[in-house]
Parts: structure tokens; C-alpha cells; sequence
């Protein structure tokens, strides 16, 4: 324990510790792998070069990994082999920061492995860091082996215990992407994502039986059948044309349902006699080099194109047009396939909005059509009863006339903000089911089993699934051992639910539940995979009293071995968009990787971010930055008052999107924080709404009915970029050079004041990236800036900024 306190300790006060070489003082040290002479065919090699005793043994393969499974040991003699031969050595370091380091040996010739790559020299990035050793010993001969390193003091040798979370904790491994359960409940259809060290990525979809965990993997599927366990796949054959199949899970037994020429998009209906598709249209095109643009969205690939919705027959193969025309339309049936509901879409840029829907009920016996909701731009589309005699619609509080608005007079509801409503068929009335129900909602499902609704929702910072009794209106949450679920599923057939999620501090976990008795059973384990061997810090939860009144919701990460008689710098993160910062473990935005470099972490859920309520929610529109900025600050203010670990003086703050400009806005109302940093941040609402792919329609949520000629108060005086003189805090500017969310003009503008005015910033662009950072290689990179540029200004270590971004003396 005392080892582990002494590293915090270094870690923490050692920061610009200069090198100092130290002798490693165990090893691993693996048998020696005999290289014997081999029958000669003739005494030139392939190349025409001379055998010779030392080449043959240099090229010799061995197991580099050999190493991990000896013992270790303290002596360094290496005893006489009987022939020449190849042996394995190695050990481990550790670092909370950037440490250059070079490793040195006396003794027998050795080649040096640093994380598996041949160097004797290296900067290491915070993490734990395998050094191996290929020695070459000649025949009857004994050697002493020494290695020494050279490296800063807080790089730990040898360090005992589990491996902190880092980087490639994050990237790398097994990941669960999905789950969709058969009707009768028997078999799972599981997403996989294997991502190997090259950055490349398998992508397999299994087929579980739970029973008795028999499964196998599977090419094409689409879906399960609505009844039993079969499930529909889609293969392409030789001559190019699409054979659709029912499969059953059990025997393998498949069942050719039809073949085309041309593959549809679309799923079946129940009974699988019909399948509904999506008939997309391209639309005109004009020159390519000059062409005129209609609408702000022509901009965006595609848009020109139409959707259509269409009804295959799957015994004849003949295709039923359910609509045609110019708007794009969308399509969900009835149980019995014999009603659809179509979503119209159209476009109107003169309103907000800017896009309305209407609803219509189609008999597709006859084509009688029925409106059910005309234009209401707040609405979304909607699911039948298992009985077919409701519908559920979604929407923001705002559609069908406001019946589900429960925020105070003079404030608009958010846009983002979700609430589901009942439609009754014979009454013809919709009820609101959810809008006194603070969560939001995020997606949802009728259960045929038992006449329910269960709905995936945020729930301040968890995302929870609630079920709802829409005759009632009882609104009860499911309780479930992963507070952070991604997705769900219900069986047909069996009052069944399937979820994948994860929590703070562990990574994604499958799960069948048993919905009449409650009961969880676990299927998959990513966390046991990917985490049994790395430590993570503690994680609590700290709330406050806002001025205004109200509870602010947060939480926090401390550092493993965490001393709290110590100081640490301490990192701030907050919501981009306006979805709370889940409580996850595998993010781009990692808490326990942040407070395994030695930082304490703060999340707050401030004033704007759905999840809380409507009211809390609609805090965000027409603000940009009022009450979010008061809230970050008075608790970042009240964290420190009530943490005496906390070093006040060494506060980073960082967000994305939205949240980048919150970054940017927050150091023109404060300076308690000592270094930030903006990714793919808005720095001018004005230059944001005319430029970015959705500006105007974001701003449709985040600046209900005002626009820079209407509100100028709104839009210039909540802009960083107008008030740039105010900043003082060293400001980083990340941002994908090919971002059509939010433009790289809003990083480059802001870069471009900090610059004249003198203040210390830096700009870095990721090429050929968008909003968010996807490609591996760049993504480390990315990744590694963001902390460099913090262990610059919160640790006084600017050794890994230099490294990646050396002095370059240009005016």
C-alpha cells in the first residue's frame, strides 16, 4: 500500500522530474529456445550471401511473448545453453504522464521491444508498458544480463497490481452492438465488433440458443419471424439476384421465400406474406462543377432524393405502390397488415420547424385514407397496439396543439424533448401518457404479452427502461443491474426483454429479463473480457443547491490509490447537444482514463440537457449559455469548496459540439479555469446557423423563433467570438477538418482572435474527419493531443505537447 502511495506522490509532485537511469531490478526471463544447426543443402543462402552462425540465430523465430508466463527473478546470470539459442526476457512500466524513456543493457547481445515495437528509446503515454528482450547466447556460454532504465521518477518499475484504464483499454477488444430476441423467446440474434490492434474491425452477428448456449454465427440476417424461431435472411446468389430465406434457428432447416433482381430495403409483416420497402427515387441532377442550390439542405448528399413506400407480395413477387410523389414518406402496418400508418413529410423553411408531417391511416385493401394529424412539425411517427385498435404517437411537447406542454408561460419547450402520446382509434382522442414524466424518451415498444409499453429513456444521466400501462397511465421502471442501457428488445411471443448496457465503472453487459417475475439473467460479460485486469478509481455521486433554487445533478472519478492528504488537478465535462453526459464507461470522453493519468473528474448535468424534466430542458432554448455557464461555475466553485484534494488553481474544462462552445463561452464569464478545450465548437451562433449542415435547424431547438436579425441580442451577445477579448485561459481548438455539423470556420475564427489579441491558444485539425473523430490512427492521435495540452497546463509538463508538436520557429 505504502509503494502505491509513494507513486501517487511522484506522480503528483515530480511533474518536470528530470531522467534519471535506474537499474531494473527483476526480470522475466523465459527458457532459452535451442537454435540447432540444420542439414546445409548447399553454403550460399537464397540470396547468394554466406551462411553464417549469428544470422541464422538473428532470424530464428521465438515467442516474444514468451516472457509473461516465467517467474520473476532477481538474478541476472544466464546459464551456458548446450547449443546457440534465443530466450525471452522482460518486464513492465508504469506512468500517470508523458515520460520519455530509453532503455539500456550489458551483457549478451539483445534486441529491445517496447510495447511491441524494436526500439531502445520511446515516449511513453500514460499507462502500463511491456519491455521485451530478445537475447542470443552462444553455445556453452554464460552471461550476466543488466538493463537499466533511464526515464523521469515517476515511471514505476515492475509496478504490482492491476494495469490502469488507458487508451487501448478503450479501442480495442470485443464490443456488443445489438441483440434482437425470437418471437418465442428461445434464441438471441447477437452484434458483435471485434477491433484488433491494426484498427481493423470484424463485424459478426451470432445466434444464441439460451438454453443451452449452442450458437453460431450467421451471413445476412434481417430479422426473426414473427412467430417461433426462424429468422428471415437476405443473400445475393450468383447471377447478382437477392434470395430471401426463412431459416429455423433449431434445425437449420431454410425455406427459399423469393428471389429479385434487385435487393429491397425494407422488413417483413407479421406472417411474413408481405414485406413492406422503402421505394427511394433519385432525384434531378445538375451539372456537377456548377449547380444551383434549391433549399439550405440541398447542400447535404442525397437530399434531392425521394422515398416512396411499397408493399411486396411475397408469394407472386409483385410490388404494390403505397405512395409516390415528391415528399418523403415513411410506413409502419397494423397487426394484421391490413392498415398502414403513412408519415408524410414536407418541408416548409419559411416556419419553424422547417419540416411537418402528416399522419395518415391507409387501408391497403381499399386506399381509403385517413388523416389523422395534418402539418404538425412537433410531431413523430407512431406504433399500433398489438390489438390494433390504438396507435402511440411521439413527439416534442409542442405537437398536437400543445396538449403535452408542461413548461411555465413565456419559455419554449425543447425540440429534443420527447413525450409519447395515445391515440385511441374508436374515440379518436389522444391522451398525453408521458408528459408529466420527467425522463425523456428515447425509443420504445408495445409488448404483445401483456398489452404494455416499455420505453428506453434518459433518465438524468442513466438511460432506464420504464414500462408504461397506457389504459392507466402507471408509469413503473424495470429494475435492472446496468443503469446505462444502449438498446432492448422484446420477444412476440413471451413476455420477454433482451438489453445490453453498461455502467460507470463497467463496460457492456447482455441480459434476458423475465417480465412478469423480474428476473435478469446474464448472457454476455464484456467487462469480465475486457476489464479483469484493470484498476479503476472510485466513482460517487455529488450534487448541489443552485442559486436559482434547484438540485444540479453530477458526479465524479478519482485516480486508483487516490491519497486524499494530496492536491490533484481536476478536469470538468459537460453535455454537447442536449443529452445528458450518460454514466457509461466506454466513451470518447473517458472519465476513468482521465483519472488514471492522475486527474480528479467532475461531470455535471447543468441547466438545457434533456432527462430532467421539461422545464429543466427548455433552460436551453433561446439562452446559449445563460444558466448552463452559472451552473458549471457555481458548481465547479462549490466542488472545490467542499474537496480539499482538489488543487483550485489547476482546473481544465472540455466539451464537444455544443459543448465546445460552452468551453469557449465559459472563459468569457470566468477564470477559475487554468486550461480548456473546444472540440468541433460553435464560436459565433450567427456564422453557425448559416454555415453548418443543420445550423438553422439546430437552432430551431437552441433558438426557438429568434434569428441574428430578429434577436441580434441573442446571437452576438452570447457569441465567443464577439467577446474574445474576455478570454485569458489557454484555449485548444480541435476540430475535423471536414466537419459539416459544425464547420472548422468556428474553431479557425475564435483560433484567429485568441491570436491577435495575444492570448495563448493552439489550433489542431483532423483531416478528412467529420464531427466526430472515427478513423483509429487519427483518433489516438486526437486523443493523446487533448491530454498533452492538459498535462502542459495542469501539471506544468509540456513534454508530450513538445513531442507531438515540436517548436517550429515560424512568424
Amino acid at each position: 500500500m505504502m509503494k502505491h502511495i509513494l507513486f501517487s506522490l511522484f506522480s503528483l509532485i515530480v511533474l518536470t522530474a528530470q531522467a534519471e537511469e535506474r537499474r531494473v531490478p527483476s526480470l522475466r526471463i523465459a527458457q532459452p529456445v535451442s537454435i540447432k544447426v540444420p542439414l546445409m543443402t548447399d553454403t550460399l543462402d537464397i540470396m547468394g550471401k554466406q551462411w553464417d552462425e549469428n544470422s541464422r540465430i538473428a532470424s530464428a523465430y521465438v515467442n516474444q511473448q514468451a516472457w509473461r508466463q516465467a517467474p520473476a527473478t532477481t538474478d541476472s546470470v544466464l546459464a551456458a545453453p548446450q547449443h546457440a539459442a534465443v530466450r525471452m526476457a522482460g518486464f513492465t512500466l508504469e506512468n500517470r504522464n508523458f515520460a520519455k524513456t530509453k532503455i539500456r543493457t550489458e551483457g549478451p547481445q539483445c534486441k529491445i521491444f517496447i510495447d511491441g515495437q524494436e526500439s531502445a528509446e520511446k515516449g511513453l503515454t500514460p499507462g502500463r508498458h511491456e519491455v521485451a528482450l530478445r537475447i542470443t547466447q552462444q553455445a556453452q556460454k554464460a552471461d550476466t544480463l543488466r538493463v537499466f532504465v533511464d526515464a523521469p521518477a515517476d515511471v514505476a518499475i515492475n509496478p504490482a497490481g492491476k494495469a490502469p484504464f488507458q487508451l487501448e483499454t478503450l479501442l480495442y477488444g470485443e464490443h456488443l452492438r445489438g441483440a434482437k430476441i425470437s418471437a418465442d423467446g428461445r434464441f438471441l440474434a447477437i452484434d458483435k465488433a471485434i477491433t484488433h490492434t491494426d484498427a481493423k474491425t470484424d463485424q459478426i452477428k451470432i445466434i444464441r440458443e439460451l438454453q443451452t448456449g449452442s450458437q453460431f454465427q450467421v451471413e445476412g440476417f434481417m430479422q426473426w419471424t414473427s412467430a417461433g424461431h426462424r429468422y428471415i435472411t437476405q443473400r445475393t446468389l450468383a447471377d447478382m439476384s437477392q434470395e430471401y430465406s426463412a431459416v429455423d434457428a433449431l434445425t437449420g432447416k431454410r425455406e427459399v421465400l423469393f428471389v429479385k433482381h434487385n435487393a429491397d430495403n425494407g422488413h417483413f409483416l407479421p406472417g411474413e406474406q408481405k414485406m413492406l420497402v422503402t421505394l427511394t427515387t433519385e432525384g434531378p441532377r445538375d451539372d456537377a462543377q456548377v449547380h444551383q442550390i434549391l433549399q439550405p439542405d440541398d447542400r447535404q448528399p442525397g437530399w434531392r432524393n425521394r422515398t416512396n413506400v411499397g408493399l411486396l407480395d411475397v408469394a407472386t413477387g409483385e410490388l404494390q405502390q403505397i405512395t409516390c410523389g415528391p415528399h418523403n414518406t415513411y410506413a409502419t402496418a397494423s397487426p394484421d397488415g391490413k392498415q398502414l400508418l403513412i408519415t408524410i413529410a414536407k418541408n416548409d423553411i419559411t416556419r419553424r420547424p422547417f419540416s411537418f408531417n402528416t399522419c395518415i391511416l391507409l387501408d391497403v385493401e381499399s386506399m381509403k385514407a385517413d388523416t389523422l394529424i395534418a402539418n404538425d412539425g412537433f410531431i413523430s411517427g407512431g406504433q399500433f397496439a398489438p390489438d390494433g385498435k390504438s396507435i402511440v404517437f411521439e413527439g416534442s411537447p409542442e405537437c398536437l396543439g400543445g396538449i403535452g406542454n408542461r413548461v411555465p408561460a413565456g419559455m419554449t419547450p425543447s425540440l429534443i424533448e420527447k413525450e409519447l402520446y395515445l391515440f385511441d382509434l374508436t374515440t379518436r382522442q389522444f391522451t398525453p401518457l408521458t408528459a408529466d414524466f420527467d425522463p425523456n424518451i428515447l425509443s420504445w415498444q408495445w409488448c404483445k404479452a401483456d398489452g404494455n409499453i416499455y420505453a428506453l429513456t434518459e433518465n438524468r444521466d442513466c438511460q432506464d427502461i420504464f414500462r408504461i400501462h397506457p389504459r392507466s397511465g402507471k408509469i413503473e421502471q424495470l429494475n435492472l443491474s446496468e443503469r446505462f442501457v444502449y438498446r432492448f428488445d422484446l420477444a412476440k411471443e413471451k413476455a420477454v426483454l433482451t438489453y445490453f448496457g453498461e455502467g460507470h465503472s463497467n463496460c457492456e453487459r447482455l441480459y434476458v429479463v423475465d417480465l412478469k417475475s423480474g428476473k435478469e439473467r446474464l448472457i454476455e460479460d464484456m467487462d469480465a473480457q475486457r476489464m479483469k485486469d484493470i484498476e479503476l478509481g472510485e466513482f460517487g455521486e455529488w450534487n448541489f443547491q443552485a442559486e436559482r433554487g434547484d438540485t444540479i445533478y453530477g458526479r465524479y472519478y478519482l485516480p486508483p490509490h487516490f491519497d486524499p492528504s494530496l492536491q490533484y488537478p481536476m478536469l470538468v465535462y459537460y453535455y454537447g447537444g442536449c443529452s445528458p453526459t450518460g454514466r457509461y464507461l466506454d466513451s470518447y470522453y473517458c472519465y476513468h482514463h482521465w483519472a488514471a493519468m492522475g486527474y480528479v473528474v467532475y461531470v455535471i448535468q447543468p441547466s438545457g440537457t434533456t432527462g430532467f424534466g421539461q422545464e429543466f430542458s427548455a433552460r436551453h432554448v433561446n439562452a446559449y449559455g445563460d444558466y448552463t455557464a452559472d451552473d458549471i461555475i457555481q458548481g465547479t466553485q462549490q466542488f472545490c469548496r467542499e474537496h480539499s484534494f482538489v488543487n483550485p488553481k489547476k482546473i481544465g474544462c472540455l466539451g464537444a459540439s455544443y459543448g465546445g462552445f460552452m468551453t469557449m463561452y465559459l472563459q468569457t464569464q470566468t477564470d477559475i479555469f487554468a486550461a480548456a478545450m473546444s472540440h468541433a465548437g460553435i464560436s459565433d451562433p450567427s456564422s453557425y446557423w448559416g454555415y453548418g449542415y443543420w445550423g438553422y435547424s439546430y437552432s430551431a431547438v437552441s433558438a426557438a423563433d429568434s434569428y441574428p436579425w430578429s434577436n441580434p441580442q441573442l446571437f452576438n451577445e452570447h457569441a465567443p467570438l464577439q467577446l474574445a477579448d474576455r478570454v485569458h485561459t489557454p484555449i485548444l481548438f480541435m476540430h475535423g477538418a471536414a466537419d459539416t455539423n459544425v464547420p472548422i470556420n468556428e474553431s479557425i475564427q475564435m483560433f484567429t482572435a485568441l491570436k491577435i489579441l495575444g492570448r495563448e491558444t493552439a489550433f489542431v485539425t483532423v483531416e478528412g474527419e467529420n464531427h466526430h473523430i472515427l478513423d483509429y490512427a487519427k483518433r489516438i492521435r486526437w486523443q493523446n493531443t487533448i491530454y498533452a495540452w492538459f498535462q502542459r497546463w495542469l501539471k506544468d509538463d509540456a513534454s508530450w505537447w513538445n513531442e507531438l508538436y515540436p517548436a517550429k520557429n515560424l512568424q
